[in-house]
């Protein structure tokens, strides 16, 4: 039987060394994908920063479709 590991392979808090620029960088795919694990994991600075970023894509998204 295979034993899990005592100590974690990554560091946990290892998602905080995202800032908002390389956020931006992302696709609108990818950042969803990361704010889906943020939030699974509890990490709520990444959390916010995804879910601002993505409103303002929707918000300038839309504001194009306009006009």
């Amino acid at each position: 039987m295979i034993k899990p590991p005592k100590e974690r392979v990554l560091p946990r808090g290892r998602v905080a060394t995202w800032n908002r620029e390389q956020l931006d960088k992302l696709t609108t795919l990818d950042l969803r994908a990361l704010l889906e694990n943020a939030e699974r994991l509890n990490e709520t600075e990444i959390s916010a920063l995804c879910q601002e970023l993505l409103a303002s894509r929707r918000r300038r998204k839309a504001a194009t479709a306009r006009g």
